[in-house]
């Protein structure tokens, strides 16, 4: 009976969307909106990159969050070749500028000044159009080889928690490289010749565009067909179709996985960057934000094409990509359409992807294709926090960072220590979630905005009394959190990131980007009692020792910052040790063994959405009364990325490794060190982010806080041998067989 309903149900959804399409075409005031020039170039430019992501899901199972990023970056390449004549290289940081830096230090006179990498290699001015189109392509072939070689390939046989992590470490480097290259304007795009200063075609039904938007269109369709044809009529095609069914048998049809991989990277980066390049010459520019986020619609047409089907998947990017102009024209002329403080509710465009998503995952989530990889890997192990750690080590790291931020750090600092500290409280919400029970969530700093925005609004128009909004906002994104939860009761790894990934880009522009929300220019103020920020520069006595220097941030606020982290910590820990610990890591270990043992498995996935939002919300509450207001910068969807790449850096499945990715995130202790002693560019902090991502994700899952414990316990080990032999002493933080296996 269940399966009826369901199957009428889709029936139902897919009639309704088919009648909103007809709808649309059929009344000339839509149709003039919804079928025009920008609307199908814009649809094609998603289908490209969903198109790539269906062709890399078909050749070596990765879902590749960076393909937007990619289409950008061959954009890019493009661009600069026809206006200058040259291929940019990524930036590195100059392997010189640790020692430049010190020298620097101890002799401020000093001129040493040493060798850097070459940031470009150059063709000659004016390069026209056909061999800038062929470097282009070029390079995207060596791109997609080297994706496969140096990333994908060394993770072939890793969960899907790993595949995510280095492709959103890829998308974090390549827009990092363009940011540094170019910065955030827009890049200006050359014409094609053939479509210089062409006049809009005049189509039948009234339709009107140019003919660079017709010919995207066109070229969509045409790679449609092709790629259809080429998976299901040729060699090339089944041989892909049955190492994505099932690896073991295609090798025993002589077919090698790794060459059908290999392949189909480079196809897809060829499309994609093919695409890319005349997306950007129909929009006349290019820059590092539009075509990034463009990977949320891509993502959403690819699954209503599971990952397998050409033609549903472009269909679906035509419409979702015609859509918002249709949404635009929706807004300005009916009195029906949401409105918020007078004006159009904004980023309505952006949440029909996401309804999308989650319709197509409530109707079809157990049935999407997994592939059949001849082994699979584990997930990184998560310890129990020794005592040693709990009893000794956190109270003297507090300790620590207590006398430094009053006594010790000047403003810069006490500024990076603030920021490390609110980090670390992000990084813990995702240990929870990730870490514990497997759930890959990249929504984080959506749920810290929402509290943070909350926070802004109680203690400015409500006047609530500090520190009732902490709690009120993190509870709050609590419930929020448990609302994007009910997606993972039937879906979870790779889907579930789909989804939240969806939910923060919505929430970015729907709600953080509602001036009745964010304040407008200025941003949300917040009121910052003095018992954390004095409104002045002040000095503070502290058992006969003065603390701060008189200058701002206040030491105070650091401190209260530690507070919240030391108790959020040891509740996690707490957490970890528990009952409810061992039944999220049964969870994650494998759902359906832990059902049998008596787990309530949608249970556990609840609480540790709710757990982890709740953390989330604290950590922007914490962050709205440290900076004194809220603003959407610190809360979109790239920083929820940045986030989860710097929590798995540090290692997401320990209370250590939140410590160790809160120092290394953007403005904290790790980068300020590197910046204000040693030299290095704050604008790296990104591209080392984004690489020290995707070098984690092959090489060291478990993070700078697995690599640590590991030499400990090799060292421990080495210790253990020269003992005597009836030394029997407690090694209590080697892990027992028993939480060896539950970890996993």
């Amino acid at each position: 009976m269940k399966g009826l309903v369901t199957k009428y149900f889709q029936w139902f959804i897919g009639l309704s969307a088919l009648g909103m399409v007809v709808w649309a075409l059929l009344d000339t005031n839509t149709r003039n909106q919804f079928l025009t020039g920008p609307g199908l170039a814009s649809g094609a430019l998603i289908a490209a990159i969903s198109l790539g992501l269906v062709v890399t899901y078909r050749g070596s199972g990765v879902v590749n969050f960076a393909n937007s990023a990619i289409a950008m970056y061959v954009a890019y390449v493009y661009a600069v070749l026809r206006r200058d004549g040259d291929l940019f290289l990524p930036p590195l940081p100059n392997p010189f500028a640790l020692i430049e830096g010190v020298v620097h230090k101890l002799d401020a006179a000093s001129t040493l000044d040493l060798p850097d990498w070459p940031t470009r290699i150059s063709f000659g001015p004016d390069m026209q159009f056909l061999p800038a189109l062929l470097i282009s392509l070029l390079f995207a072939v060596l791109l997609g080889l080297a994706l496969h070689f140096l990333i994908f390939r060394p993770l072939r046989s890793a969960p899907p928690l790993a595949k995510v992590v280095a492709s959103i470490g890829l998308f974090l480097y390549l827009q990092a490289v363009i940011v540094r290259r170019f910065s955030i304007q827009p890049f200006a795009v050359e014409s094609m010749p053939f479509f210089s200063g062409s006049k809009p075609l005049k189509l039948p039904l009234g339709i009107s565009m140019n003919s660079d938007e017709l010919a995207i269109a066109i070229l969509v369709l045409v790679l449609t067909g092709v790629l259809y044809a080429v998976f299901q009529l040729t060699r090339f095609g089944l041989a892909t179709r049955a190492a994505s069914e099932n690896e073991k048998g295609a090798v025993v049809l002589g077919f090698s996985p790794e060459f059908l991989a290999g392949t189909n990277w480079v196809i897809s980066t060829v499309i994609t960057g093919l695409l890319g390049i005349f997306a950007a010459t129909v929009l006349r520019t290019v820059d590092p934000s539009v075509l990034p986020a463009l990977i949320i619609p891509a993502l959403t047409a690819a699954l209503v094409g599971s990952f397998t089907s050409f033609g549903w998947t472009t269909f679906a990017a035509m419409v979702l990509g015609m859509q918002y102009g249709l949404v635009k024209y929706l807004e300005a002329q009916h009195h029906w359409f949401p409105k918020s403080a007078g004006s159009a509710f904004p980023g309505m465009e952006r949440l029909l992807p996401l309804l999308v998503i989650v319709l197509v995952l409530f109707l079809r989530g157990k049935s999407l294709p997994t592939r059949g990889a001849i082994s699979a890997g584990r997930l990184p192990f998560s310890p129990t926090p020794p005592r040693w750690a709990t009893r000794y080590a956190g109270p003297a790291l507090a300790l620590v960072a207590a006398v430094c931020g009053l006594f010790v750090f000047g403003p810069t600092f006490r500024l990076a220590l603030a920021n490390s500290l609110i980090g670390i409280i992000i990084c813990l919400s995702i240990v929870v979630i990730t870490g514990y029970v497997g759930q890959i969530s990249l929504a984080q700093m959506a749920f810290a905005g929402i509290s943070a925005y909350l926070v802004a609004k109680m203690t400015t128009e409500h006047n609530v009394p500090f520190p009732i909004p902490i709690f009120i906002g993190a509870i709050v994104a609590m419930f929020v959190g448990v609302l994007v939860a009910l997606p993972a009761l039937r879906v979870r790894g790779v889907n579930l990131a789909i989804v939240t990934l969806a939910f923060a880009v919505a929430v970015d522009r729907a709600v953080f980007g509602n001036q009745s929300v964010n304040g407008g220019f200025k941003g949300a103020p917040v009121k910052v009692p003095s018992l954390i920020a004095q409104p002045r520069d002040v000095q503070y006595k502290i058992l006969g020792f003065i603390a701060g220097d008189g200058k701002q941030p206040n030491p105070m606020t650091a401190l209260f910052c530690l507070v919240v982290v030391v108790v959020l910590c040891y509740a996690v820990a707490n957490l970890r040790r528990s009952a409810t610990g061992r039944r999220l890591l049964a969870t994650r270990s494998n759902e359906r063994a832990a059902a049998a043992a008596g787990v309530n498995v949608s249970g556990m996935k609840i609480l540790a959405f709710a757990v982890s939002a709740f953390i989330a919300g604290i950590g922007g509450a914490v962050s709205a009364y440290r900076f004194g207001g809220v603003t959407p910068d610190k809360f979109n969807y790239v920083q929820s990325l940045t986030f989860f790449a710097f929590a798995y850096l540090g290692g997401i499945t320990s209370v250590a490794g939140s410590i160790s990715g809160g120092l290394l995130v953007a403005g904290g202790l790790v980068f300020t060190f590197a910046s204000e002693t040693l030299g290095v560019p704050s604008e790296f902090t990104l591209i080392l982010g984004g690489l020290g991502l995707i070098i984690a994700s092959v090489r060291n899952p478990e993070g700078i806080a697995g690599a640590t414990r590991q030499m400990g316990q090799a060292v421990q080990h080495k210790f253990a041998r020269q003992r005597p032999s009836g030394d029997t002493s407690d090694d209590s933080s080697a892990p027992t067989a028993t939480e060896k296996a539950g970890a996993h």
